[in-house]
């Protein structure tokens, strides 16, 4: 086995012109549920979208793989820990991920495959952007079999959602929260995903539209308090309402609690601000009264509809989880 750092590997592959490096890999830590979630962007840069292959057959190929999609050109994968012996045939399940382990600040994935399945399991994935070390086991190209460990920091995610920011005569809560993310957004916590979530359509004291505001972020480990509080901050500072509220989660699997809340607050008119704050306790979420108490019923459902964005723009009625 060879290991090298990124640098290294871009040397070793230099003048290959059938090697390409992915965009980014990013690997994220979900203690409470014990899995890693994945995202894999490959090339287009900046383009529409990317094929769909990893998207579809992954999870046929990879026991490890509870679950994938593809949003433009990433995809994001949901894995267990452990080690699985994949049954790798070519054109039917050329590649796959057969171990992932989550040791200290660091999330290791090992990826195999046959010929192009074997060259970006070996060379293309090592040369991604966050990557901080690639070791093959076996080297691929043409009709070889490739094996290679990726190695990525252990990264958090931390969901911020947040409704009621306006009043009759101005205000907007989307761009609020959007402006604020941008202001958090840096090397060590990125801005990663933002989702406006449609609540019941019929609230009699909704502003206008009756939407709350998710947004995410991937960070190093240790940034929860931090973001919470610069947040928090922010809102009191610009909020245009008396009834703001905010919650926050640490995590990447949304609890099903949350999920059946955000389902209610769709369908119906909810008020009760005990059964919010007590399905916060049960789930480890944190609510923050910013400026009041009401605006935390259409945050917490906007958390609960947070990665899923259909879902979430939707009327009642037209989609369910």
């Amino acid at each position: 086995m060879q290991s090298f750092s990124r640098e290294e590997l871009f040397e070793k592959t230099k003048g290959l012109s059938w090697v390409f490096p992915y965009n980014e890999l990013l690997a994220s830590y979900d203690p409470k549920f014990d899995i890693v979630e994945l995202v894999e962007d490959y090339a287009p840069p900046n383009g529409l979208f990317a094929e769909a292959w990893r998207s579809l057959h992954f999870k046929n190929t990879s026991p490890l793989v509870v679950g994938a999609r593809r949003e433009g050109t990433k995809t994001i994968f949901r894995l267990k820990q452990g080690k699985s012996e994949l049954n790798l045939k070519p054109s039917f399940a050329p590649i796959g991920i057969e171990e992932v382990e989550v040791k200290g600040d660091e999330i290791s994935i090992t990826y195999s495959g046959y010929a192009g399945g074997g060259v970006s399991a070996c060379y293309c994935r090592g040369l991604a952007e966050g990557v901080k070390r690639v070791e093959i086991i076996q080297e691929g190209g043409g009709n070889k079999f490739g094996k290679a460990r990726i190695v990525l920091p252990r990264l958090e995610r931390h969901i911020v959602s947040v409704d009621d920011t306006d009043n009759a005569d101005e205000g907007a809560t989307y761009a609020l929260v959007h402006n604020i993310a941008m202001k958090l957004n840096s090397k060590d916590t990125r801005y990663f995903t933002h989702v406006n979530a449609q609540l019941f359509p019929e609230n009699p004291f909704k502003t206008k539209n009756c939407m709350s505001t998710a947004v995410s972020f991937v960070s190093k480990p240790g940034n929860a308090k931090t973001i919470a509080s610069f947040f928090e901050k922010e809102l009191k500072k610009h909020s245009l309402s008396d009834n703001t509220g905010m919650v926050v989660f640490e995590g990447v699997i949304m609890p099903e609690e949350i999920k059946n809340y955000a389902l209610q607050a769709k369908k119906c008119f909810l008020t009760s601000i005990t059964e919010v704050l007590e399905i916060c306790r049960r789930n480890n979420v944190n609510a923050f009264e910013v400026t009041g108490q009401k605006g935390l019923i259409g945050a917490l459902a906007g958390l609960g509809m947070h990665d899923n964005p259909e879902f979430a723009a939707s009327l009642p009625n037209i989609y369910e989880f």
